[in-house]
């Protein structure tokens, strides 16, 4: 593919996006309002802020990684905040969150690392969505670790430029330069199936392994209750 047709396909990309989402292209107003995320329970250890790069470690199947991306994805509904998912295996339910979400939800699907990689790159770069979700938990570790620390550095400091959350599910740990990461430490078996969402969202473990105490923005986005 040459520069031209890349160039078309970038700009065709944007024209979705305004008419898809308009409220996002709309001017800011003159008062600064903080990107609040709320959920049905605390998430204060991911801490996601604007400007930088969240990493979530799912280091197993069944650790909880899904359930908290959808908890993620279902934030306030009487906000109008909207929220990317980059899904990187093609592997996300649509029935799994509740349709207030979905309508708010750009959701990009992916089947190869590189695709993935490239689709937060082109969202980052066009700063209209407050955060984004880049899932990668589905792919092999080998799979990823080819991508030069250089292209997570890019990211992050697209990031600071548009003032926008990455935060990125990964199978190990991967992204140097992410101001907090969390791994995933809990197990559920498939007897947790039959419980109650409510039940579950509040046995879910993390490890904080990473987290700077430099502040690049000062308004975080927070998942409070």
């Amino acid at each position: 593919m040459n520069s031209i047709e890349q160039a078309s396909k970038i700009i065709a990309f944007r024209d979705f996006l305004r008419a898809r989402f308009p409220e996002a292209h709309e001017a800011a107003p003159d008062r600064e309002q903080p990107h609040v995320l709320t959920g049905a329970f605390e998430l204060g250890p991911l801490d996601l802020r604007k400007g930088t790069i969240t990493e979530v470690v799912a280091p197993f199947a069944g650790c909880g990684a899904g359930l908290l991306l959808g908890e993620l994805l279902q934030h306030d509904r009487t906000c109008r905040e909207l929220i990317a998912l980059i899904d990187g295996s093609d592997a996300f339910d649509p029935w799994s969150i509740c349709p207030e979400a979905l309508e708010r939800l750009l959701w990009a699907r992916c089947k190869e690392p590189a695709m993935a990689i490239k689709a937060a790159d082109l969202l980052l770069r066009d700063g209209n969505m407050p955060l984004v979700i880049l899932d990668l938990q589905s792919h092999a570790p080998k799979a990823l670790q080819r991508f030069p620390s250089s292209v997570w550095h890019r990211l992050r400091m697209l990031a600071e430029k548009s003032a926008c959350c990455l935060c990125a599910f990964t199978p190990v740990r991967m992204v140097s330069c992410a101001r907090t990461r969390v791994r995933m430490t809990g197990g559920f078996q498939l007897s947790h199936f039959y419980q109650d969402r409510a039940v579950l969202l509040s046995e879910l473990s993390f490890q904080i392994d990473r987290q700077q105490t430099k502040v690049l923005t000062p308004e975080p986005v927070r998942v409070t209750a």
